[in-house]
C-alpha cells in the first residue's frame, strides 16, 4: 500500500490490532485452524494490493469479461470449465506465470489496471469438480471487492443465490455483471431481466447491489477497434463504458483504501456471528445442565430428608421393643422379689429361665426382624436412587447440541460434554449392575451390630443384634435374685427386701432406658454414616461433568464478553473508515 497519512495509520493500527485480538480468542476459544488462517491472511493482506474477486457460474462468460476489461487476452476461454485453479493476476513488465505452493496460479501482465489491483479469477462455482467450486469459495474472505458475473441467458439461478448469500454473509462490497446481454436484444427485455434480478436478491437475501449489463465480445471487439467511432459504438453498446466508470470513480484512491480497510471488518463480523451464536447456544445449554446438576442435587437432599424421616419412624418401633421389655422386666421385678417368692428365690436357674421367658420372651427374634427389616429398607432406597440418577443423566444426554453449529465452529466442547455425560451414566450404571444387595445388607448389619456392641465393649462373634441388646438390658439383673435370697438367709432379709426390690426395679428401667437411647443414637449414627457416604458416592459420579459445566460457562461468558468488546471496536472502525477523507493529505 501507499505511503498513509496519520489518520490512516491509525486505522491501520487499530485493524491490526483488532485482528490479532480475534486471532487470539479464536485460539483460546479452541477454534479450527481454517479460522485462526483466514484472520492471519485477512491481517497479511492489509499489506498487498487490493484485490478484486471475480466469481460466477461456470459458462457466464468469467474468462471472457476479464479479457474485456484488461483488454488483452489474459484468461482462457472456452465452453468447457477452463479455469481450474485460482488464479491471480498481477502488474508485471513482461508476461510470466508461476504456481504457489498452494496451488493458486499467479500470471504477471503489463497492464496499468494491475498497477494497483489484483484481479483474482475463480473457477466455476458450478464447476464439474468440486473442488475448484470450494477454491472459489475459499477466496471470497479475502476479497475487497467481488464482481460477480451471472450470464443474461440464466440470471440468477439458484446456486447463484446461495453463492451470493455467501459473499453477503462475509459482508463483502458486491456489483453484480450480467454479462451475455447483447443476447437479449430489445431494451425490454433488458428491464425484464434487471427487474427480476434486483428483486429477486433482495427479497432472498436483502442486497440492493449496483447491476450492469454488458457484453464481454462486444467489449473486447471495441478494444481492439481501430477506428474510434466504431470502438465508440461498440463500447457504448457493450455496457462496459458504464460498468468501467463506476469502477473508476469506486476504485478510486480513497475508495480503494476505504474498501480494503472494510474489507476484514466483514470477516470479523462473520465471525463474530458465528461465534457468537455458537457461544449463546452453549450458554442456553450450560444453564440447563446447570439445572441438571441442581436438580439432582435437591433429589439427593431430598431424599436425605426422606430417608430421615423414614428411618425415625422404624427407628421407634425397635426402641419400643426394649421399652416393652423393660415394663415387663419391672413389673415382673414388683411381682417376683417377695417374701413368699423366697423359695423360689434360691432356684437361681429357674429364675433366669423364667426371666427369659417372661421378661426379655421374644425381643432378641423382634429386634433382629426390625433390624433386618431397616437394613433392607437403606439398601433398597439406595439402589433405587442410584437408578434414578441413572435415568436423569440418561435422558439429560440425549439432549443434543445443534450438530450444524458445531460444524460451523467445530472445537471440542460437544465431545468434552458428550463424553463426560456418558461417564457419569456409565459409573452410575456400573454401580447400580454391580450392586450386590445380600453385601451391602450384610456390610452394614456388622457396623450397626459393632456399634451396638461397643457400648458394653462385648464380643459380639455371629451373634444377632437383638442377642446384644437383650445382654446389654439384663445382665447382672437375674444374679441380683441370688444376692436378695443370701441377704435374706443372713437375717436382715425382712428389712432388705423391699429397698432392694425398689432399687432393683430403678436399675433396670434406668438400664434398659440408657441402652434405649444408646441404641437409638448408635444406630442413628450408623444410618447418618452410611446415608452419607452413600450420597457422596452420588455427588461424585457427577462430580467430573459438574465441574466441567462450572467451568465451560464461566469460559462461555468471558468469551461472550470478548466478542462484545471485540463487536463494539469493529463497529467503531467501520463507523471511522466510513468518514470522508483517507485520501493522501486529508485532515485528520
Amino acid at each position: 500500500m501507499r505511503i498513509l497519512d496519520e489518520r490512516r495509520e491509525a486505522l491501520v493500527d487499530r485493524e491490526r490490532a483488532l485482528l490479532e485480538g480475534v486471532v487470539g480468542f479464536l485460539k483460546d476459544f479452541g477454534a479450527p485452524a481454517d479460522d485462526v488462517d483466514l484472520v492471519r491472511r485477512a491481517l497479511s493482506d492489509l499489506e498487498e494490493l487490493f484485490l478484486l474477486v471475480i466469481v460466477g457460474e461456470f459458462n457466464s462468460g468469467k474468462s471472457a469479461f476479464v479479457n474485456a476489461l484488461l483488454g488483452a487476452e489474459i484468461s482462457e476461454e472456452g465452453v468447457t470449465p477452463t479455469t481450474d485453479r485460482i488464479t491471480v493476476l498481477r502488474h508485471a513488465d513482461e508476461p510470466a506465470e508461476r504456481e504457489r505452493r498452494d496451488g493458486v496460479l499467479e500470471k504477471g501482465y503489463p497492464n496499468e489496471f494491475l498497477r494497483e489491483i489484483a484481479i483474482v479469477d475463480t473457477p466455476g462455482t458450478n464447476a464439474i469438480i468440486r473442488h475448484h467450486e470450494e477454491l472459489s469459495r475459499g477466496f471470497v474472505p479475502r476479497s475487497d471487492l467481488v464482481l460477480f458475473v451471472t450470464s443474461a441467458e440464466r440470471p440468477l439461478t439458484e446456486s447463484e443465490r446461495g453463492y451470493l448469500e455467501l459473499i453477503r454473509d462475509w459482508g463483502k462490497k458486491i456489483l453484480l455483471v450480467i454479462n451475455k446481454a447483447d443476447l437479449l436484444g430489445e431494451a425490454s427485455k433488458v428491464e425484464q431481466v434487471r427487474s427480476f434480478v434486483a428483486d429477486g436478491i433482495r427479497r432472498a437475501l436483502g442486497l440492493t447491489p449496483p447491476i450492469f449489463f454488458v457484453s464481454s465480445l462486444l467489449a473486447r471487439k471495441a478494444k481492439a477497434a481501430t477506428s474510434a467511432l466504431e470502438r465508440d459504438a461498440l463500447l457504448e453498446a457493450s455496457g462496459f463504458a458504464e460498468l468501467e466508470d463506476y469502477v473508476t470513480d469506486l476504485l478510486d484512491e480513497e475508495g480503494r483504501v476505504r474498501l480494503k480497510l472494510e474489507s476484514p471488518l466483514g470477516v470479523v463480523e462473520e465471525l463474530n456471528r458465528r461465534y457468537r451464536g455458537a457461544v449463546e447456544e452453549r450458554l442456553g445449554l450450560l444453564e440447563e445442565d446447570f439445572r441438571t446438576s441442581e436438580n439432582i442435587e435437591s433429589q439427593l437432599e431430598l431424599y436425605k430428608e426422606d430417608m430421615k424421616r423414614d428411618f425415625e419412624a422404624r427407628l421407634a418401633e425397635i426402641e419400643n421393643i426394649v421399652l416393652r421389655m423393660s415394663e415387663r422386666g419391672d413389673a415382673w421385678l414388683e411381682e417376683n422379689i417377695r417374701l413368699a417368692n423366697i423359695r423360689e428365690l434360691f432356684r437361681q436357674e429357674r429364675v433366669q429361665e423364667r426371666f427369659a421367658r417372661e421378661v426379655v420372651a421374644d425381643t432378641e427374634d423382634l429386634i433382629d426382624e426390625r433390624v433386618d427389616e431397616l437394613i433392607d429398607w437403606m439398601v433398597d432406597r439406595n439402589l433405587k436412587q442410584w437408578r434414578a440418577i441413572v435415568e436423569y443423566v440418561n435422558r439429560r444426554r440425549r439432549a443434543r447440541y445443534d450438530e450444524q453449529l458445531i460444524g460451523e465452529v467445530g472445537d471440542s466442547f460437544e465431545y468434552n460434554r458428550g463424553q463426560l455425560l456418558q461417564s457419569v451414566g456409565k459409573t452410575a450404571q456400573n454401580v447400580v449392575g454391580r450392586y450386590d444387595r445380600e453385601r451391602e445388607s450384610e456390610l452394614l448389619a456388622t457396623s450397626i451390630q459393632g456399634a451396638v456392641a461397643q457400648t458394653a465393649a462385648l464380643e459380639v462373634g455371629a451373634v444377632g443384634i437383638g442377642a446384644v441388646v437383650v445382654a446389654l438390658a439384663t445382665t447382672r439383673f437375674v444374679d441380683a435374685t441370688g444376692i436378695i435370697a443370701a441377704a435374706i438367709v443372713a437375717g436382715y432379709g425382712l428389712f432388705i427386701l423391699p429397698n432392694r426390690r425398689r432399687k432393683a426395679r430403678d436399675e433396670f428401667r434406668e438400664k434398659t432406658d440408657t441402652l434405649r437411647e444408646r441404641l437409638g443414637e448408635v444406630v442413628r449414627r450408623q444410618f447418618e454414616a452410611e446415608l452419607n457416604r452413600s450420597v457422596e458416592r452420588m455427588r461424585e459420579a457427577i462430580a467430573p461433568y459438574t465441574r466441567f459445566v462450572r467451568t465451560e460457562y464461566a469460559r462461555m461468558s468471558r468469551a461472550n464478553e470478548d466478542l462484545t468488546a471485540l463487536d463494539a471496536e469493529t463497529h467503531a472502525l467501520r463507523g471511522e473508515i466510513s468518514a470522508p477523507g483517507l485520501s493522501p493529505g486529508a485532515p485528520s
